[in-house]
């Protein structure tokens, strides 16, 4: 496992002696003899009509059971967030029901957060993931705020981030505004704007997502430029055998709304997926609305047992408005944009080797009210496979190349900015290791190669060992980078091409512990030593770029889950962050917390969380006080294809702001139903 962290996967090995196939259900258990919903298991060798359909993976259920139909002999895969990988050899003489015990993973900083779960009636409240829908989170960055306490996403409003600084994050202090120190990546796919260098968080709704990981820490030896302080990776939720049908309206307060239709379906050997969602809101303030419409595409077929080939695109447009500062109100003040992209894949799946060939596009356009103009493209490929030459020992060898940038331009002031586009490409390799059944170790590099600055290289490497089966620690380091952008170089506010790439050496040391079977803990502690940061000096007009910043941080993570009784479990997360050049917005203390009860009838998830001070400009000479915020979601099952939900947000109807000037709504709620078929 790589020391930024990675999802960790377990694998199970099912070697079947008798000729003939047959009917396995699998149980995915954790070390406290919870079931693991949503857990992924792959069929990687012959199965009952092998080509048919065997290549596309199962998904535990909510008791954490699969059903499989194999042909001995044959391997079975199974991922689960957050679980240390396990081999198991099972004969014909195992049976035809498997319990498969998992322990959590010990070297990993990634957290994965589950989109949709159906709320559990029956069992304990017990997941490998965090969900989205039961948080009440309406957006991707959304949950990641609520879920994660080292990250800090600023809004300003009901709904919709626009563009400027409330579209950042910030992730352990790092990610910018704009936020180009944080990569996201959709479903393999890079998602960046090929001018500014940044995400576009309005641009993922939760219209097709089925999870989304959080990398802590540098991922840049898996994914190069702007992976310096993490990375996101949303993935789209696979398709169940059969067709399905959902449909999920919401209304609440200011007329804010969220509906989302998906369908997918099964023929033989091709699956395909649709999604459609639409997100509105009046504002809590005048001149403050948003709208946003997008769409997605999926699409698959098993080439064989070994092989498939998939599509996917999605596209989104998003209208929005900033009212201002309550004290200097604008406006007017409107932005109108549109993005797509796409991906064509090509994956391989045996025992001993796994891997994608994935060539990618995507595109935008941005209209503002001052009269900018732009658009962007980042066009590449990626490819990357995993090979296990003996027990034990994982390679992953890989390697990708984009190209990316666009045009700019001014309609009122009649100011060509000009085209610009860059490329850049790069090689890498990772190694886990396990040394002994307590001691696991991890390293990987990449070299990098951009058109304007160069080479660059990154390392990581990384140690874990089980001291008990209830106490784990770990050690990782790993060098990030960050090419400064277009923007940056030749566009404003002060062009300067002579900029150098950012760079940074994070150390991380975790210790893992389960005390008892119901609470499970994590303690972090990490340091951060960035350098040849980019910062901005001098005064408006005559603003300069230049490479001198130097940031030191250093910060404390902690994060538990005790399960009260059966059907109450408590969870919280704390951050601490300790700057040496602390950019604005992004507090030195936050914590998070929930309760989720199942009343057999009816799931409650009472949640909050406390955001410390935080600077309220680039100069420190001002602050923002700190805030604590409350809410409360009720989820109610109403026979087998209909759910009901209601929620209320700041439900303590606190007076706060995230943004200087810009107060948050009181207390607001909303309700809606979902329905399957």
């Amino acid at each position: 496992m790589r020391g930024g962290g990675v999802l960790s996967v377990a694998a199970v090995w099912l070697c079947l002696g008798c000729g003939f196939g047959a009917d396995y259900e699998l149980r995915v258990l954790d070390g406290g003899g919870a079931a693991v919903p949503r857990a992924t298991v792959e069929i990687v060798g012959r199965a009952n009509g092998a080509g048919d359909g065997a290549f596309s993976p199962l998904m535990t259920d909510a008791e954490g059971r699969a059903r499989l139909s194999l042909e001995p002999p044959a391997a079975v895969r199974v991922r689960a967030a957050g679980f240390e990988p396990l081999t198991r050899r099972v004969g014909a003489d195992s049976g035809t029901e498997i319990a498969v015990r998992l322990v959590p993973a010990i070297l990993s900083t990634t957290v994965e957060v589950t989109v949709r779960e159906d709320a559990v009636l029956e069992g304990t409240v017990s997941s490998s993931a965090l969900e989205i829908d039961r948080s009440g989170a309406r957006t991707v960055y959304d949950a990641i705020d609520r879920l994660i306490p080292s990250a800090h996403v600023p809004g300003r409003g009901v709904l919709g981030h626009g563009l400027g600084i409330s579209n950042s994050i910030a992730l352990r202090g790092l990610g910018g505004s704009p936020t180009t120190q944080l990569l996201v990546v959709i479903d393999g796919r890079p998602e960046v704007m090929g001018l500014m260098g940044h995400p576009i968080p309005d641009f993922y709704s939760l219209t097709e997502v089925g999870s989304v990981s959080v990398t802590a820490g540098p991922a840049s030896v898996l994914y190069g430029n702007r992976a310096m302080g993490g990375a996101v990776e949303i993935k789209p939720a696979p398709p169940a055998p059969g067709f399905h049908t959902e449909l999920s309206v919401g209304l609440g307060s200011y007329w804010t709304g969220q509906d989302r239709l998906r369908h997918s379906g099964e023929l033989g050997r091709f699956r395909y997926g649709l999604a459609g969602g639409i997100d509105h809101t009046n504002g809590h303030r005048d001149d403050a609305s948003f709208r946003n419409q997008d769409g997605a595409l999926n699409l698959s077929y098993d080439l064989g047992p070994a092989w498939q080939a998939s599509l996917e695109g999605r596209y989104g447009h998003f209208n929005t408005e900033d009212p201002g500062p309550v004290a200097a109100p604008t406006p007017g003040n409107w932005s109108r944009v549109g993005r797509g992209g796409y991906g064509a894949a090509l994956h391989n799946r045996t025992e001993r080797a796994w891997g994608t060939f994935r060539f990618f596009s995507s595109h935008g356009h941005h209209m503002l009210y001052d009269g900018f103009r732009s658009v962007d493209s980042n066009t590449g490929f990626r490819v990357m496979e995993t090979v296990v030459p003996v027990a034990g020992l994982e390679l992953d060898l890989g390697g990708d190349a984009a190209r990316y940038g666009g045009r700019a331009r001014n309609i009122l002031s009649a100011f060509d900015y000009g085209e610009f586009h860059v490329s850049e490409g790069g090689v890498f390799t990772r190694a886990r290791w396990e040394a002994t059944g307590r001691l696991r170790l991890n390293a990987g590099v990449r070299h990098d190669r951009n058109s304007v600055f160069g080479g660059v290289t990154a390392a990581e490497f990384g140690a874990s060992y089980r001291l008990t089966d209830r106490y784990a620690v770990s050690f990782a380091a790993g060098r990030g980078f960050r090419n400064p952008t277009i923007r940056e170089l030749y566009l404003f506010p002060a062009p300067t091409p002579t900029l150098r790439p950012e760079h940074l050496w994070n150390y991380q040391a975790t210790l893992q512990l389960q005390p008892v079977e119901r609470l499970t803990a994590r303690v972090t502690g990490y340091y951060t030593d960035a350098d040849n940061m980019i910062v901005t000096t001098g005064r408006y007009p005559n603003l300069r770029l230049e490479n001198s910043g130097r940031t030191l941080n250093r910060g404390l993570e902690i994060q538990g889950r005790y399960r009260l009784v059966r059907r109450v479990q408590l969870s919280s997360g704390y951050a601490w962050l300790r700057s040496t050049n602390l950019a604005p917005y992004v507090p030195e203390h936050k914590w998070n917390y929930a309760l989720d009860i199942d009343a057999k009838y009816a799931f409650i998830t009472l949640s909050g969380s406390t955001v410390g001070r935080t600077w309220a400009n680039t100069a420190r000479t001002a602050r923002l006080g700190g805030y604590s915020v409350a809410g409360l979601k009720c989820v109610v099952p109403a026979g087998e294809h209909w759910s009901f939900f209601a929620a209320v947000d700041n439900a303590l109807d606190r007076e706060y702001q995230e943004l200087a000037g810009y107060p948050m709504p009181g207390v607001h709620a909303s309700g809606g139903f979902k329905v399957r078929f």
